[in-house]
């Protein structure tokens, strides 16, 4: 491209000289210098553009990847409670399934959990139909979650269905869900180490062909899957198993040099 601009400039100085030369005298000859001029410069100007287009791009797309294993530093408690009533009974049920839950908060509390890592939503309530679709009684609702950084003080507890047994609560959701939370420095971690790989396979491979490496035009990271350790599941809009304490983390980077 530089070479087009300086060849332009020459033309557009010659052309100044030619015109200077011609004089006002002879000004009918500058229309036609002009049109040279113009006509010469689109000549540059198109073959520069053709020249770019056949030219062969020449670059090496290698793909980096890096993997982890670490263990969750969090768990979360999910349940959803359900007492059931009569037709006549809804706000009775309501009465009673909100006591219950005051006295399990207090029960959380008495374990050692934090009253602040506590959540409970409103409670909700949908009918029974018998087969002629009269409502013959009802379900109440109440959906809570448990935060804590104790993983093993929170498992002994949601391990042990005493409290509900006593109270008739059944228990539409009960389930562990471990978490991270320095998962955004990891992921950076992981970026920068599938990064380095990716470096290093296109070293290995420009040393094999004795290419020199040129520096590195784009870098695109792929999504992260986390799972089980040694676990095959993937996705393509990533994948994050909550399921296990112990998991893996990998990665991809895709990156191109120029050679």
């Amino acid at each position: 491209m530089l070479f087009v601009i300086n060849i332009i400039a020459a033309i557009v100085v010659v052309g100044l000289v030619i015109w200077s030369l011609l004089g006002s005298e002879k000004a009918p000859h500058r229309s036609v210098v002009i049109a040279a001029i113009a006509f010469i410069v689109g000549l540059a100007i198109f073959g520069n553009f053709f020249l770019e287009s056949r030219k062969v791009e020449r670059g090496l797309r290698v793909v980096g990847y890096a993997s982890k294993q670490f263990e969750s530093d969090m768990v979360k408690w999910n349940l959803v409670l359900q007492k059931d009533a009569g037709s006549e009974g809804l706000k009775e049920a309501y009465r009673s399934i909100t006591k219950d839950v005051n006295d399990f908060k207090a029960y959380l509390v008495e374990k050692g959990m934090n009253e602040e890592d506590i959540g409970i939503q409103p409670p909700t309530s949908s009918p029974y139909y018998n087969n002629f679709g009269q409502i013959t009684g009802y379900n109440v609702n109440q959906s809570l979650y448990v935060l804590s950084h104790d993983i093993s003080r929170l498992e002994a507890v949601a391990l042990d269905p005493s409290f509900f047994a006593d109270r008739g609560l059944l228990m539409q959701r009960n389930e562990l869900e471990y978490l991270y939370s320095k998962l955004p420095e990891l992921k950076k971690e992981l970026i920068g180490a599938a990064t380095k790989d990716a470096l290093d396979r296109a070293k290995e491979v420009t040393s094999s062909a004795k290419t020199r490496l040129g520096k590195l035009k784009t870098a695109r990271s792929g999504v992260f899957q986390i799972t089980e350790p040694y676990s095959t599941d993937v996705s393509d809009y990533g994948f994050y198993n909550t399921q296990t304490k112990a998991k893996s983390i990998s990665v991809t980077v895709t990156a191109e040099f120029e050679l």
